[in-house]
């Protein structure tokens, strides 16, 4: 029988008359690896908070194994301002330390002279138990595996005396990974930790987790990840704020998804086919009402039995359709939608070059150190370029200098005349927190703002509520969406993206790349996503020993 970890019964949450979660259960066990999945805004960071304590349910019971440690991994990673690089990660295995000092303890105790039997028998049972759990954390390896988490995530170069505030956003976040990770939790929750992780160290990820000796919950847009990584989806619906558990990788998921919408859309066809028949039906039965033929011997007795006899027919049969319509009227099948999507009349200002983006023996060096040295290379019209490589290589930097955001140090960069370039920036630093969606939606834009506010609607990003929302309340992944609606809203014919799926849901995910392969103009993306990739490339770029290799696909 599976060891249970944690289970949560009819967990409820709402925010004034929005519900969150309605009655959401779940059962975690220990070799139990979930992928937790759903739209943006749905609620899956708030069940995350909720089984750490820091959110509290209104109404619901969760039952912890007695004396459970939970590593949680939120999407942005904060940290004492005091602390080094070094003195967190000792932190982290701070459980370690605590089961040493106990194991030393005991084995002290179990040294003693003249213990009697039962003592013995009680002293051996504790120190079992610490030394399986100190066993499970990997304590009698503990500075291999610091060395390999170190590697693995691409923290090695980081000067441990550093404090670790002052690391970047994506350093943060492989960290506090780092952290969790030699901290060995029996539960692991981790909300996106494929954000800013390079391909190698989405990989050793994988491979890490695969024989992790815990329990994970993944909330994750990374379909690969989650197809390597989880035995289950637990997808949180909208229209209900309920669970709906598949068992399987991503994507037995998403055959199962697309099954279920289809038999849906089965049904609802075939609801609205009877709803069209039996109002025709009380519309013919209305009509004929009363319209019996009398028989031929104009017998007047005869004539009035059968009549009547006809109408009292056409009344039950009025009133049958009639309430088979309404049990119909008032247990309408949804109809099923794949969410949002780019409206197909979207067209991007026409850009009459045939060489988009133009690179010429570019180089660039930091502090001494080159990134790259004498790259030529050509973006066409029309076509599609990822850019993949380790951190550090310099990806993001070359996606400013096309910018104009930095100088080379030689070399240029010829973008053509008529580029209306759309820029989605992975920090999404070009959004004002104090504004409202609708107010940065429209920064710059022709328009009026009912035309601004339709279009938002039609784009189905964000419905009339959320336009008024401002951005500082919105979850990264709904900013996310607001820079995709600005790129749209511009008519833009050359985007420019960083890391564009991350913190997207996955659904968003497949309906951009569906929008990008689509889209008549120019893309060039820098991206980890190795699925994105595949779905939507022309050319991979590849940064490799400072220079640029070109792969068309």
């Amino acid at each position: 029988m599976a060891e249970q970890v944690l289970e949560l019964h009819n967990i409820t949450k709402t925010y004034g008359a929005k519900v969150i979660l309605d009655r959401v259960s779940l059962i975690i066990n220990r070799k139990d690896r979930i992928g937790l999945v759903g739209e943006n805004g749905a609620g899956k960071t708030t069940f995350a908070a909720i089984i750490m304590g820091e959110i509290k349910p209104d109404e619901g019971d969760i039952r912890p194994t007695p004396g459970l440690e939970i590593g949680y991994l939120p999407q942005e990673a904060g940290f004492d301002e005091s602390l080094t690089v070094a003195q967190f990660l000792e932190n982290a295995m701070g459980g370690l330390e605590l089961l040493r000092t106990q194991m030393t303890e005991l084995e002290t105790h179990l040294a003693a002279p003249a213990l009697s039997a039962a003592a013995m028998s009680d002293l051996l049972d504790r120190y079992g138990v610490v030394q399986d759990e100190f066993a499970r954390r990997g304590g009698y390896d503990s500075e291999h595996q610091m060395d390999q988490v170190l590697a693995g995530l691409d923290l090695a170069y980081i000067d441990p005396t550093r404090l670790a505030s002052t690391l970047s956003g994506g350093e943060k976040t492989r960290l506090a990974l780092a952290g969790l990770l030699l901290r060995s939790p029996l539960l692991l929750i981790l909300d996106e930790p494929t954000n800013h992780l390079d391909i190698a160290a989405l990989e050793w990820l994988e491979n890490y987790l695969s024989s992790y000796a815990g329990a994970l919950l993944a909330i994750s847009h990374d379909r690969r990840f989650l197809n390597e990584v989880v035995n289950q989806i637990v997808e949180l619906t909208p229209h209900d704020h309920r669970f709906t558990v598949f068992h399987g990788n991503y994507d037995a998921f998403a055959s199962e998804r697309e099954r279920l919408h289809d038999q849906q859309q089965e049904a609802y066809e075939a609801q609205q086919e009877e709803i069209k028949t039996l109002q025709r039906q009380i519309k013919m039965t209305h009509h004929n009402a009363g319209s019996g033929r009398p028989p031929s011997d104009n017998d007047k007795f005869a004539k009035g039995f059968f009549m009547g006899r006809n109408d009292v027919l056409k009344s039950r049969e009025l009133k049958q359709y009639k309430r088979k319509l309404e049990e119909l009227l008032e247990n309408p099948i949804e109809r099923p939608s794949h969410g949002w999507s780019i409206n197909p009349d979207f067209a991007p200002d026409e850009l009459v070059s045939r060489d988009v983006i133009r690179i010429n023996h570019l180089s660039k060096s930091f502090d001494g150190r080159v990134l790259f040295d004498d790259i030529t290379a050509v973006i066409t019209a029309g076509e599609r370029v990822v850019l993949q490589g380790p951190n550090g290589v310099g990806k993001t930097t070359l996606l400013k200098i096309i910018l104009g955001l930095e100088s080379p140090d030689c070399g240029e960069v010829r973008v053509a005349s008529g580029a209306q370039i759309g820029y989605l920036d992975q920090e999404q630093e070009s959004l004002d927190p104090n504004e409202t969606v609708l107010q940065a939606y429209s920064r710059g834009l022709i328009g009026s703002e009912t035309e601004h506010r339709s279009s938002l609607h039609k784009y189905g990003l964000f419905s009339d509520e959320q336009a008024l929302q401002q951005i500082g309340n919105l979850s990264v992944g709904m900013r996310r969406k607001l820079q995709i609606a600005r790129m749209v809203g511009t008519r833009a014919n050359v985007l420019v993206l960083d890391e564009p799926t991350n913190h997207l849901d996955l659904e968003s995910v497949e309906n951009f790349e569906r929008a990008l392969r689509e889209f008549p103009g120019t893309v060039f993306a820098i991206s980890h996503d190795r699925t994105f990739a595949e779905h939507v490339a022309t050319a991979i770029w590849t940064i490799q020993d400072h220079h640029l290799v070109v792969t068309p696909r």
